[in-house]
């Protein structure tokens, strides 16, 4: 009866692990090597992008061959447990897969313009789940299932100017503002930076369009030296 419900062993799983984690490795040192030496070479840029996606992909097939190790050492325990798993993380697990698909895209890349329903701004960061994207409301956290769900369109011009939003909080008048920030090179003053009051509080909010190569941070210390308390979100001040 044993040999019918245990086909591996703990070791033999042990050592699948490593040899799963060992060639995620080799991959990953292949792709530094070819990068290295690519240079201006199309054809081995080509090879390091198909490399990419080969590891994007290649997590999630391993993940699947441990499981199936994982199983193998006792069928029916450990597919009710595989099975119970699955169910409550199936949320996880989805968004997961449509973040391998997503991040394989080839426009996709950090820094680009993405444009979803009810998104519009810059990829900051990609991370397992999600991504963090710098709109005018401030940094925001999106799950890939919602970009898969609703489509999404990618402009990789870096240099594409993004409309933000800062609040801030002095005692200096609006054009006392204004004329600091004229005399600041941060700023791309071919779309004029706008100056409201916040019709919910005694806050003003910046709208503006960085020059390229700087960042809302360098805009923020500048501010702060000037004694002008800032804020990415409206209750934050």
């Amino acid at each position: 009866m044993e040999t019918i419900t245990t086909f591996y062993s703990w070791k033999g799983l042990l050592y699948l692990f490593i040899g799963l984690l060992a060639l995620y490795g080799i991959i990953k040192i292949v792709i530094q090597i070819i990068e290295n030496s690519a240079k201006k070479n199309l054809a081995k840029k080509q090879f390091i992008f198909w490399l990419r996606n080969s590891l994007f992909f290649y997590t999630p097939a391993a993940v699947i061959v441990f499981i199936l190790g994982f199983i193998s050492i006792n069928y029916i325990t450990h597919s009710i447990l595989i099975l119970i798993i699955g169910i409550f993380g199936f949320p996880y697990i989805r968004n997961y897969l449509s973040g391998i698909i997503f991040k394989s895209n080839p426009i996709v890349n950090e820094g680009a313009l993405i444009k979803s329903e009810n998104l519009d701004g810059e990829i900051k960061r990609l991370m397992v789940l999600g991504m963090i994207v710098n709109t005018e409301f401030g940094e925001q956290y999106v799950h890939y299932r919602n970009v898969e769900e609703y489509g999404f369109t990618i402009n990789s011009n870096k240099s594409s100017a993004l409309r933000q939003t800062l609040y801030l909080s002095t005692e200096l008048t609006q054009d006392a503002i204004l004329d600091l920030l004229f005399d600041n090179p941060i700023l791309n003053f071919e779309e004029k930076p706008s100056l409201k009051k916040s019709s919910e509080s005694e806050h003003l909010i910046l709208k503006y369009t960085l020059e390229s190569g700087a960042t809302t941070q360098d805009l923020i210390s500048f501010l702060n030296s000037k004694e002008i308390a800032t804020s990415l979100t409206r209750k934050a001040i």
